[in-house]
């Protein structure tokens, strides 16, 4: 159980770290995030609602992920972020001609392949979480159990 723990801490601070660097990152170059995209494929009408309530849902996302009350939601949303996100780069691999980025810093020199594989490496990550935060609210609750009926006795 303690491993477990351990290992959604790791995913929940690198999440934490993705969430905040890529938010900020598109805050900060907010013109130029919001010009790739209305380049974008699939989600020109979009653009100026997605500049803004992408990065601060990422954000908001990070924060979520820093206590534990709201990580396991934090986990949840992560997933389907991440899984949204690959799907759209799966659409633009197999359906667009034009592949404009709207990655910043150093996301921005990945290929799109390679971010295919970066997305679906976080949507694992995320869903690992996931699991693994049921399994340990689970054993949570049976310790109770037991330690309630033991009292009871």
């Amino acid at each position: 159980m303690k491993i477990s723990k351990i290992i959604i801490e790791l995913i929940a601070a690198l999440l934490i770290v993705l969430w905040i660097y890529t938010g900020l990152n598109k805050m900060m170059d907010y013109s130029t995030f919001k010009t790739q995209l209305g380049r974008s494929p699939f989600i020109q009408s979009l653009a100026g609602f997605i500049a803004i309530a992408l990065p601060v849902g990422e954000i908001i996302l990070a924060s979520l992920l820093v206590f534990k009350k709201t990580r396991k939601l934090g986990l949840y949303l992560s997933f389907g972020l991440m899984f949204l996100f690959t799907g759209y780069i799966w659409l633009m691999l197999n359906y667009a001609y034009d592949l404009p980025c709207s990655c910043g810093g150093v996301l921005a020199k990945l290929s799109w392949g390679d971010h295919l594989i970066f997305n679906s490496g976080f949507t694992i990550l995320s869903l690992i979480g996931i699991i693994l935060s049921e399994i340990y609210q689970t054993a949570l609750l049976r310790k109770e159990r037991i330690l309630e009926t033991k009292v009871q006795l």
